[in-house]
């Protein structure tokens, strides 16, 4: 999804988008670490991924911007990210929490057959939203937008460097 950064870089914080997207697998790495069966659980629904977690991830970010303001700079810098500013408003922070969030659910939700928590508190004993063997369309749709996102980056440092 850093792809909508690169289009509306006033409105997406890309700093939100990226730790929304990709802490919620912390759960099952921890999961997987304890060596329990299930590895993705509770945080994997969309009841906690669209409340509690953009909250969390929010009030993170938001802090975050605030303390290391110059070492944000010189980061995105450094990975071309080309930013018109780093701290972004709570709202925007928000929002792109909750994009990075959902989509993340959204996407595991077709291609995890171990996700019974997705619509909690209705837990059922695998996931109903499963498509099995298809699930590769959704992976292919990942990767579409993981490409598209590449490509932004791509044209928004040639537009950069035409500008110079």
């Amino acid at each position: 999804m850093l792809f909508l950064y690169f289009k509306r870089k006033q409105v997406f914080d890309p700093l939100a988008l990226v730790m929304a997207a990709t802490i919620i697998d912390l759960e099952p790495l921890y999961y997987m670490l304890i060596g329990e069966a299930l590895d993705h659980q509770i945080w994997h629904g969309y009841a906690l991924s669209l409340t509690v977690y953009p909250v969390l991830i929010s009030l993170t970010v938001y802090s975050v911007e605030r303390v290391f303001n110059e070492r944000l700079w010189s980061t995105y810098n450094s990975l071309r990210l080309k930013p018109t500013k780093i701290r972004y408003s709570m709202l925007s922070i928000f929002l792109s929490s909750l994009i990075g969030s959902f989509s993340h659910i959204l996407f595991d939700m077709f291609t995890h057959e171990s996700l019974p928590y997705v619509i909690y508190p209705l837990a059922f004993g695998s996931n109903p939203f499963y498509i099995g063997q298809f699930s590769g369309i959704v992976e292919v749709a990942v990767v579409t937008l993981a490409s598209y996102s590449l490509i932004c980056w791509v044209r928004s440092n040639k537009n950069e460097k035409s500008l110079q």
